[in-house]
């Protein structure tokens, strides 16, 4: 074969390697995850309704391993009205509440569920949406979620949104539904943009660089240098609102405070991870961490002022590297840990309940069938 005639060759086996890659990445996606050669899968549509102004979960939705019930929850099969005797817990929150991929069904909500079940009768139902911040879960809570009659629901807001260049507001403008992808979107490509192969190194000097042109963009001052008390009171202001939208509908708020990574003094193993965190914020890496203490200093007064349970996650858990998988998303033993915590502080909210009720009777941890209060 002369060299004209395999240049003339290697356009189409180029295109013969990519066809036979797609193939073969959806054939796979058949034997593991049931997903038929020819569909188009989309975590954004599949998943996700934008109803209004209202982001929720897609009723009976499906990507991949993932499946949701008729209140588009993470969850067993759900009524509107809550089974007699049983305890139904409603989980609010952003990414960090939810898994995908391999890990999908080992949420800490699905490990709550597993915690609770040795106890009587619950049921964990996993609301949670990935990029909510408060007003965005509060409009989920009050036009949707609220109507699924909880008896408890637990709160894992992310700090984070509060120092992003733009400070979140509560939604008054209709969203544009999500559309399907077409017909000839590849999962090669997916599967490609879902990994990462540069060095730490030109990892963290590309980010670096970006972080360069982001501050070149705005006047100087932009950043933030110290934590803003401008988005520290929103941000309370957005949980206050939160809880008392709660306590209105006569559910108890069990607020989470938000953990992560990093130890209270970060060393050079974190430098990575610190710089991915303050790639597309307002912040320094610094401020970051100092928000996300001031930011949960200020979950524990709503808690007090509202008189809503508090569970500090942050402190049990910020600094074990092994509980992550990322700044803030957790490992499958993080979540198993964090499950553990929350489900002990619904139980005992649950018991103390009862004993209101119904002194003469045993406390929840005792065992036995939960009746709503």
């Amino acid at each position: 074969m002369t060299r004209r005639r395999a240049w003339r060759l290697a356009p189409f086996l180029v295109i013969a390697f990519l066809a036979g890659a797609e193939l073969s990445a959806r054939l796979d996606d058949l034997v593991r995850y049931d997903v038929p050669v020819f569909a188009t899968p989309y975590v954004g549509y599949d998943l996700v309704v934008r109803d209004s102004t209202t982001i929720r979960g897609r009723p009976y939705g499906r990507f991949l391993r993932i499946r949701l019930n008729a209140a588009g929850f993470r969850g067993p099969a759900i009524t509107p009205v809550r089974p007699a005797g049983c305890v139904r817990v409603i989980v609010l929150g952003a990414s960090e509440s939810i898994v995908g991929g391999e890990d999908a069904g080992t949420e800490y909500p699905a490990r709550m569920q597993e915690d609770l079940d040795r106890y009587g009768c619950f049921e964990v139902q996993n609301a949670a949406v990935s990029g909510l911040d408060l007003c965005r879960i509060t409009a989920l809570w009050t036009n949707w979620a609220a109507r699924w009659s909880a008896q408890v629901v637990v709160v894992y807001p992310t700090p984070y949104f509060y120092v992003s260049p733009d400070p979140p507001e509560y939604p008054t403008t209709p969203l544009r539904p999500a559309g399907k992808p077409p017909w000839w979107t590849t999962r090669l490509a997916q599967r490609w943009h879902d990994q990462s192969f540069a060095p730490d190194v030109l990892a963290k000097w590309q980010i670096r660089r970006d972080i360069g042109r982001k501050l070149a963009s705005h006047p100087a001052g932009w950043e933030y240098q110290v934590v803003p008390a401008d988005r520290l009171g929103l941000y309370e202001r957005h949980l206050d609102s939160l809880v008392v939208a709660i306590q209105a509908t006569g559910a108890e708020p069990v607020l989470v405070t938000h953990a992560t990574i990093f130890p209270t003094r970060p060393t050079e193993a974190d430098e990575l991870l610190m710089l991915m965190w303050e790639h597309n914020s307002r912040a320094t890496a610094q401020v970051l961490l100092d928000f996300e203490h001031a930011a949960n200093g200020v979950m524990a007064a709503v808690g007090r002022r509202r008189g809503a349970v508090v569970v500090d996650a942050a402190a049990h858990m910020n600094g074990r590297r092994s509980w992550f998988t990322d700044f803030s998303h957790f490992s499958v033993e993080g979540r198993t840990v964090l499950g553990r915590l929350v489900a002990d502080s619904v139980r005992s909210l649950v018991g103390r309940q009862e004993n209101q009720h119904a002194p003469g009777e045993a406390n929840a941890s005792g065992g036995g069938r939960h009746s709503p209060p």
